[in-house]
């Protein structure tokens, strides 16, 4: 690979051979897979059965529009799929203010407000997905930490023994 001068004066220029990393995830595993934007059952379905054709193990899928644009039965195929192929769904919570009145988030320089959840009315319908979701069975594998504990979590993360994510719990 051709580097540029000032960058292999850097040390910047790689090496012939990266060494490997001695990290892990608690199963052992060297790293993690997942297949982002995974809108429903059927794309599920679809990535499962080319993991399986190609020998892949595909740790997690997510899907970016939250369980707001799926049915219940939808959202009951996509738990039962994930369950059955020991993978995880990631969905992201909906609504927000992309999804709402105003053309903030379509504004220049409004884009970093899409996926904002704006305001108490926003907020319901949130916790709404999020609990519409789970009684589907959609399930995310996190940690709950109490907020007076926020420096314990920090060391959990660090020393890679959380498994899923660190969520700090405020009340």
């Amino acid at each position: 690979m051709k580097v540029h001068d000032g960058l292999r004066r850097m040390g910047l220029a790689p090496t012939a051979t990266q060494p490997a990393s001695t990290k892990r995830f608690p199963d052992g595993a060297e790293f993690r897979l997942e297949i982002p934007s995974v809108e429903g059952p059927r794309v599920l379905a679809e990535v499962i059965a080319a993991a399986a054709e190609y020998g892949i193990v595909v740790n997690r899928v997510s899907q970016g529009s939250g369980g707001m644009l799926l049915t219940n039965a939808e959202l009951r195929d996509m738990a039962g799929l994930a369950i059955d192929a020991g993978m995880e769904v990631a969905l992201f919570v909906g609504p927000r203010a992309g999804f709402d009145t105003g053309a903030v988030s379509r504004a220049p320089g409004g884009a970093a407000h899409y996926a904002a959840i704006r305001g108490l009315r926003q907020l319901n319908y949130a916790v709404a997905d999020v609990v519409r979701s789970a009684e589907a069975g959609i399930r995310s594998q996190f940690e709950t930490f109490p907020l007076e504990a926020a420096n314990d979590a920090l060391a959990a993360i660090k020393a890679d023994a959380v498994r899923g994510a660190a969520v700090l719990a405020i009340a």
